[in-house]
């Protein structure tokens, strides 16, 4: 269910926060009948399909007058092998390089800023999305360059040598973090040889040698018609947007799929423990994880739902483990993590404590996870508020149109939207005992990875073996 972050202690603290503002939220909402009237965002859009195969969604919403227009491309680090670790994201950034109108950034920009187009672009492991948010009244404009822009990009040799540099230089950002050696270290531990498809940001080396031709290579696979969703939402109505959309997108050429040619494999299944140990000098803070291999959209639906259910229930400041890993003192924070993915999403389980109570706070999260799937683990009372909190979840990011837009991106490239339609509905079925099924098929007695990361002086002093660490 984090889905949205990779540095695990960034993520417990931003989904503790929303899990506390959501469940303010959730208590007033339930405490009278504007609970019963609510509507169910993800049945509240149109879709259909262009005879090039662009699937296209409508969501009208008559706040404001703006309209944002996103596109959306089967296409990120789930792509790429060792040889284009990376390039997806760069070919993000070429996107607003320049095409056949505009020779470059400058003038691209210059166009955006007078139609009064806000714009950007981010690139996951499973999908790729671009978008503009502009006033409606340019909402045919907007479609019209959006249409362009994505089929006649220009790759100039010296654009791509400059943009290769930007993103270079994200990544040695990205290398400033702390906890960023470790964090690349289990990924390698968790994934294997598959781990470039893992990692979205790259490759220093295969980013810095990125061609032109590499880039068309990736444009004629994966930025066809038929491989792409458009999203337009906001102030407008389904019928202008199905003209429109004719009008600009049915030019652009279907493409054989890509994924029938060239069936993305799945990573390798953990056979066995792993231990991995990262010093982070300097750090005044610990950070304990373990890693699985969860379920895969696709192979095992409703395992998804019982995962993100269990998020949920773990997340509440009174539940068990809450207890006895945060409010005891043991650890400034604690979480239980599910990224949903359609080849293989990850499971971990971290703490982030302080260097000298690592020992412990690692006992601590192990001895909670062998109780997962006790039958007193958690009440029904967490199980529900559990639920309904995923359900106010859904509706508060549905006010926020631009940022649902990108949510939609995310779950039609990796589950698809019949996934996101029905989604809240199978979440409100999931029982004790789906959430023991998931525990107990991809968490309790499997292989797992360990990782702890803190400064050199605390690890010396864990006197870490192995055969000891792992259960």
């Amino acid at each position: 269910m984090i889905r949205l972050t990779k540095h695990p202690s960034a993520g417990i603290a931003r989904a503790a926060g929303r899990c506390a503002a959501l469940t303010a939220l959730l208590l007033a909402l339930l405490g009278g009948a504007a609970s019963a009237q609510m509507k169910a965002p993800e049945k509240e859009f149109t879709r259909f399909t262009l005879d090039n195969g662009l699937e296209v969604v409508v969501i009208e919403n008559r706040l404001v007058p703006i309209a944002t227009v996103e596109l959306a491309v089967r296409n990120g680090s789930f792509t790429e092998g060792p040889e284009y670790s990376g390039l997806s994201h760069l070919y993000e950034h070429m996107f607003f390089k320049g095409n056949s109108r505009y020779a470059d950034m400058g003038e691209f920009l210059t166009m955006l800023g007078s139609i009064g187009a806000a714009w950007n672009a981010t690139t996951r492991e499973e999908v790729v999305y671009y978008y503009f948010t502009l006033p409606v009244a340019n909402l045919e404009r907007g479609m019209e360059e959006m249409a362009n822009t994505v089929q006649t990009p220009r790759f100039e040799p010296a654009a791509l040598e400059k943009e290769r540099e930007v993103v270079i230089g994200e990544l040695t950002r990205f290398e400033s973090d702390p906890f960023y050696e470790f964090n690349r270290a289990m990924d390698k531990a968790t994934w294997g040889d598959y781990v470039t498809r893992k990692q979205k940001e790259g490759q220093r080396a295969v980013i810095q040698t990125a061609t032109v031709e590499k880039m068309r290579a990736i444009q004629q696979k994966y930025y066809l018609p038929n491989n792409s969703l458009l999203i337009v939402a906001g102030d407008v109505d389904s019928a202008g947007v199905a003209t429109l959309a004719r009008r600009y997108f049915s030019t652009w050429k279907r493409g054989a799929d890509p994924f029938v040619a060239e069936p993305v494999a799945r990573p390798k299944p953990l056979t066995e423990k792993q231990l991995v140990v990262v010093p982070a000098p300097g750090a005044d803070l610990a950070q304990v994880q373990y890693q699985w291999h969860g379920p895969s959209i696709g192979l095992d639906d409703e395992a998804t739902y019982a995962a993100d259910v269990l998020i949920f229930i773990l997340q509440q400041q009174q539940s068990r483990f809450q207890r006895r890993l945060v409010e005891s003192g043991l650890a400034q924070g604690a979480g239980l993590n599910y990224y949903t993915q359609r080849y293989v999403g990850p499971i971990s389980a971290q703490v982030v404590t302080t260097p000298e109570k690592t020992q412990e706070a690692l006992k601590a999260l192990w001895a909670e996870i062998q109780e997962l799937d006790s039958p007193g683990y958690f009440t029904d009372e967490e199980l529900e508020t559990a639920k309904q909190i995923l359900r106010i979840n859904a509706l508060y990011e549905s006010e926020q149109t631009t940022d649902w837009v990108h949510s939609l991106s995310f779950w039609w490239s990796t589950a698809g939207i019949e996934y996101y339609r029905t989604y809240i509905d199978k979440l409100l079925e999931v029982s004790r005992e789906d959430i023991q099924r998931y525990v107990r098929t991809y968490i309790k007695g499997k292989p797992y990875v360990l990782g702890i990361s803190t400064n050199p002086q605390a690890l010396e002093k864990l006197n870490l073996n192995p055969k000891g660490v792992l259960q």
